[in-house]
């Protein structure tokens, strides 16, 4: 391979993994047109939608070469956007050998994880405190976060095997109203909607729906429209969740709620 060919897959590498971790597009166009120009490339053209990457440049020598690279399924994780964005900056201020990006992009990509009991308090402790803020009784916030320790399980489990984020939102917040629906009829909780609301909050794509935005705003039309509609294919799939597990098992839900 030579220069061109290894800037090039770092490139499409790079903006591939920003977007996967919750990067704006537009972002991860500059961010990718100044590597490019870090290494006086020329002629730079770059095309990109949430799916898919393609990038093509020119040497000053006159040798030219394109990449591109499809773009699959994303979730959001702020500490490797920060180390990609980290790195960009230290390629784009140093340009190190071409031959050494690729294991520059791995060693930021392979950060620790945090332990898994330190993820499910802080997820016990965020629904703990939105149910105080709805104004729910301790009940219900017991049952929110028994819900929401169930939930996050089941997340897990399907992020394992890469389902479609609709079907997942679909059946978490099935699977939360059947619970809560069950939680206020054995007397665990007391207010049905102060608990679901509590555990569906946080499944609405807000930073998807702001970077929907950010593109409609910043003159890219067809990116945000397509971002923005899958926002709200997502969000159409946590009521249809809710509303089958009401119509499943709820029947009137004022007949559940105790006062």
């Amino acid at each position: 391979m030579n220069n061109l060919e290894y800037i090039l897959d770092f490139t499409v590498s790079l903006g591939c993994k920003m977007l996967r971790v919750g990067a704006n597009l537009e972002r991860v166009n500059d961010t990718m047109y100044r590597i490019c120009r870090s290494y006086h490339l020329n002629s730079i053209s770059i095309f990109s939608l949430n799916s898919l990457i393609i990038v093509s440049a020119k040497t000053p020598e006159n040798v030219s070469g394109s990449r591109q690279i499809s773009v699959h399924s994303a979730s959001t994780h702020l500490e490797k956007l920060n180390r990609f964005n980290q790195l960009s900056r230290k390629v784009c201020a140093q340009t190190p050998p071409p031959q050494e990006l690729e294991k520059m992009l791995e060693e930021a990509e392979n950060i620790k994880e945090s332990p898994t009991h330190i993820i499910i308090l802080g997820q016990l402790i965020s629904t703990f405190t939105l149910c105080a803020i709805y104004g729910g009784s301790f009940p219900d916030i017991i049952a929110a976060d028994i819900n929401a320790f169930i939930l996050y399980w089941l997340s897990e489990f399907f992020d394992r095997r890469k389902i479609n984020q609709i079907v997942v939102n679909t059946i978490l917040t099935w699977a939360a109203g059947t619970l809560a629906l069950l939680y206020v009829n054995l007397g665990i909780g007391h207010n049905f909607f102060i608990i679901i609301t509590t555990n569906c909050v946080t499944m609405i794509p807000s930073i998807s729906l702001v970077n929907a935005v950010r593109s409609i705003l910043c003159g890219n039309e067809m990116n945000g429209i397509l971002e923005f509609l899958k926002v709200v294919l997502e969000s159409v799939a946590i009521v249809l969740g809710l509303i089958l597990s009401l119509y499943m098992f709820g029947g009137d839900t004022l007949q559940w709620q105790r006062v």
